[in-house]
């Protein structure tokens, strides 16, 4: 069929094809139920086939059509409206849900302590060529901390997107890649040591990875969400490194800015904080612990608690060894084994490191 006039825009999109024997209630259901508009309809008396659009979704209601029955999503921010299910023509099912469909979040999880062993794990393949290693085993109801590994060197399949966090941190511990971000000007390379707060919304993207890239990633809530967003190119053209992201700035910080102190109690370990406390409206921080202790010299215990109880707590050793003592047992952590607390770390839980060895750094995330 040739038109003598040019169709619309929402004629011209790709449709799913809904079976409608009983055309009239059909059209009444999608229309004066469901919000639906009508684009196209044919023919004029006793019409049969209809194209049908709401937002940003198109059907064709047809009445000699053969398909299976389909289901669908509509999006809305009505809470009362959410779990709303309805049947239309032909058995097709429409649910209401909420506009971020989320898991169930657990609740009144009991605190633990997990330790990650870097020779007893999994590593699962992500998006963009990524994999990755959960350092709170299958304890991820609440917040999720990963290591993650991009292999060689090359592009990365990635594009602009932005996450629905409340809290989301990376820190590079091997090899470099090259980022860009929203308002943040020209792409930069983050390499080993660098930390980068990533605020709620801000649009990035991985544009290149380098020399077999590690990075310790922890994100908050563990079941968010991330949106592509195709109509932002990056760089963009504002520069605006001082703007806020619900409440947040973006912060790149590297290791020559950071300032040296003696960690908690300890006569061996010194630590080295980043600017992610600030940057987060002090929601959270970063750290890096070294040992400043020789061989010979005779270590004092430290005990690892927090003054009041916090969310979730992260140590993940880079380098070298220590023994520790936690709920009355000793572990020894190696170079990429981690302990976290991924269910809140209370005052009574702190944990205490008994020795380590000179070349012992850790790697320390709160929030």
């Amino acid at each position: 069929m040739k038109f003598t006039v040019d169709a619309t825009e929402e004629t011209k999109s790709i449709r799913s094809v809904v079976a409608a024997p009983k055309f009239e209630s059909g059209l009444d259901f999608f229309v004066n139920k469901l919000g639906f508009k009508i684009v196209m309809i044919s023919p004029a008396d006793n019409p049969n086939y209809a194209i049908l659009n709401k937002d940003q979704f198109t059907i064709a209601l047809d009445k000699s059509a053969k398909a299976q029955p389909v289901f669908i999503e509509i999006p809305i921010e009505d809470q009362s409206l959410i779990g709303t299910d309805l049947t239309g023509p032909n058995g097709t099912r429409v649910e209401y849900v909420p506009v971020v469909k989320r898991q169930n979040q657990a609740s009144d999880l009991q605190p633990i302590v997990h330790i990650s062993r870097a020779n007893d794990t999994q590593w699962v393949h992500g998006r963009a060529g990524m994999s990755y290693r959960s350092l709170t085993g299958n304890h991820n109801e609440i917040s999720v901390a990963s290591q993650i590994r991009i292999k060689g060197s090359g592009k990365v399949d990635d594009w602009v997107h932005y996450h629905d966090v409340s809290f989301q941190t990376l820190f590079c511990i091997k090899g470099s890649a090259k980022l860009v971000y929203e308002d943040q000007g020209e792409p930069f390379m983050f390499k080993e040591g660098d930390c980068i707060l990533q605020p709620p919304g801000i649009r990035h993207q991985v544009l290149e990875s380098f020399d077999d890239l590690e990075v310790i990633e922890v994100t908050s809530p563990a079941d968010h969400a991330t949106f592509s967003d195709f109509n932002m190119e990056l760089p963009n053209s504002t520069v605006a490194h001082t703007r806020t992201f619900n409440g947040q700035q973006f912060t790149h910080d590297t290791p020559n800015s950071r300032e040296a102190a003696t960690y908690k109690d300890s006569t061996s370990m010194t630590a080295y904080s980043t600017s992610i406390g600030e940057a987060s409206g002090n929601q959270g921080w970063v750290k890096e612990i070294y040992s400043h202790a020789k061989k010979e010299k005779i270590l004092t215990p430290t005990s690892i608690g927090p003054e009041k109880p916090l969310s979730f707590f992260l140590w993940f050793v880079k380098q070298g060894s220590a023994q520790i003592e936690v709920q009355e047992r000793k572990e020894t952590l190696r170079s990429g084994d981690s302990i976290c607390f991924p269910y809140g770390f209370l005052p009574s839980m702190e944990f205490s490191v008994l020795n380590h060895d000179s070349e012992f750094k850790v790697l320390e995330i709160g929030f």
